[in-house]
């Protein structure tokens, strides 16, 4: 099986669609994962920058385009780059860095562009840049992600799983361009008013979250005009789609208050980025003036993701259009990009639990959303996989059995205080029975295929857990506790319950769940 980040072919971009500053254009294909597993192809672009490599190779720009379409020939390494996003990465080649442009899965590729899925794209953005360094020796380990619009949305799940997705590489941060986060309220911002103009990315969302839910379809709820724009979006490019929706209202095409319709506000939450503490640095910009992306929604975003914890710097443009944050500030992109540190070593956990992925004293489902989704990604696992989305159902099980014995104000999260009185109550009959699917799930993660879980196994499940290297070599020794050299579900279970029951210092599951 090739390795995600395999060169399967490579060509030279025609040189009317290269950057400014750029000394060398490669179309390439190369290996991906897939967010079901099928091990997909994805195409992208590499540029490589005229100055001389300095020691160590060109720090790397991974970047994120825009919405593109949805249709093969949508695809950037195809058509290019559009005319702001061409002088963006000109911009970057300027200042000495090679750019990575993954077109995303799906596009210019077998299979459908999974839009708004950041979780299926985040390792297509990663993979190119090992691709690029398959190119190019000259091409560093030292790597940021920059995306705009739908990139930006890319770039903060890139953010999220980075680290652990591809420890060969040196991720320093993360570059959100305008992001759609919190999909829901952009959505009811967009369509409260029915006079509004239709929004020209709400055809492409509607059409396009059917690649990750098919059985939903928008069309009967819109008018004639709205469900004929869906169809539309199926083959439309960007400027297809300003001329398609040119003079029609939210009134015209149905759109009106859409979130309130039956099944939209499910698939809403399913496209939002969870706000959890990111372990590098993040940078967001908003225009004032966005017609795209109201302001307000990035605003709501930069205040959740600073209260999580995130090293986070949040620049608002003044007067800018979605279009202009392009330009706008990018000589302190570059600059705080070039400042960003080197990732110093993970301390000993001192979380009240490692599912607080946060960090911020309080547990929420986002936490435990991206708890899981880091641990299958660190191993590898496409997020999307039986065996992923067994972990991943496993963890939100866990959560609603955590909020409902314990969030007893109804607030949506678990305080310290909250969770030790539940510890306290002494009444955990079914835990064993609410732990063990999870627990299976996540050994079969670990699991090389022979059916046990070798103690090296565990120590990489534990490594994947955020725990410290040397810490979890220690660790295993402790659940083993018939001295097998492997792990059982029942060893595993025996500890979270022993630990949860009484979560003294010296025991196990101190190292497994962090200190209290």
């Amino acid at each position: 099986m090739r390795v995600p980040g395999a060169v399967l072919d490579r060509s030279p971009l025609p040189a009317h669609l290269w950057p400014d500053a750029a000394s060398a254009a490669l179309r390439i294909v190369y290996q991906g994962l897939g967010y079901d597993g099928s091990g997909r192809e994805v195409s992208g672009t590499v540029f490589l920058p005229s100055v001389d490599a300095p020691p160590g190779g060109w720090p790397v720009v991974a970047y994120a385009h825009g919405t593109t379409g949805l249709s093969d020939h949508c695809a950037p390494s195809l058509v290019g780059l559009s005319r702001l996003e061409r002088e963006h990465v000109g911009r970057w080649l300027a200042a000495g860095y090679a750019v990575t442009a993954t077109d995303y899965e799906g596009l210019a590729t077998p299979g459908p562009h999974p839009y708004f899925n950041g979780e299926a794209v985040a390792d297509d953005v990663v993979d190119a840049v090992r691709a690029a360094r398959r190119v190019d020796p000259r091409v560093g380990r030292r790597w940021v992600v920059v995306g705009f619009s739908q990139g930006g949305h890319a770039a903060l799940f890139t953010g999220l799983v980075a680290t652990g997705y591809a420890p060969e590489l040196d991720f320093r941060g993360t570059i959100a361009l305008a992001p759609p986060v919190h999909l829901p309220m952009l959505v009811d911002l967009v369509t409260a008013d029915g006079t509004r103009p239709l929004p020209v990315l709400l055809p492409f969302l509607l059409a396009g979250v059917r690649a990750s839910h098919p059985d939903f379809d928008a069309r009967p709820l819109l008018t004639a005009a709205g469900a004929r724009l869906l169809d539309v979006a199926t083959s439309a490019t960007l400027v297809d789609m300003f001329r398609a929706v040119a003079r029609l209202t939210n009134d015209d095409g149905g759109t009106t208050g859409l979130p309130a319709r039956p099944g939209v506000a499910p698939v809403l939450r399913a496209c939002r980025v969870p706000v959890s503490r990111m372990d590098r640095p993040v940078y967001l910009t908003a225009g004032t003036a966005d017609e795209v992306v109201p302001p307000a929604v990035v605003e709501r975003f930069a205040a959740d993701l600073a209260r999580a914890g995130t090293d986070l710097r949040f620049d608002r443009h003044e007067g800018a259009t979605h279009a202009d944050v392009l330009a706008a500030g990018h000589a302190d992109l570059v600059a705080w990009a070039d400042a960003l540190p080197a990732r110093a070593p993970d301390p000993a956990p001192h979380r009240f639990t490692l599912f607080d992925a946060d960090g911020d004293g309080r547990l929420t489902a986002d936490d435990y959303e991206v708890f899981a989704l880091r641990l299958v990604q660190a191993f590898g696992e496409p997020p999307g996989s039986p065996r992923a989305l067994a972990v991943r159902r496993g963890y939100r099980a866990l959560w609603r059995g955590v909020a409902e014995r314990s969030d007893t104000d109804l607030d949506g999260q678990v305080g310290r205080e909250e969770f030790l009185r539940w510890l306290a109550e002494g009444s955990h009959s079914g835990f064993e029975h609410a732990v063990r699917p999870l627990a299976e799930a996540v050994l079969a993660l670990a699991d090389d295929g022979d059916g046990t879980t070798t103690t090296a196994e565990l120590t990489r499940l534990l490594t994947a857990c955020g725990l410290p290297p040397d810490r979890a070599a220690d660790v295993p020794a402790a659940f083993d506790h018939d001295g097998g050299g492997t792990v059982s579900t029942a060893e595993v279970v025996a500890v979270i319950r022993d630990f949860c029951l009484d979560p003294a210092p010296g025991e196990p599951g101190h190292w497994l769940f962090g200190r209290l």
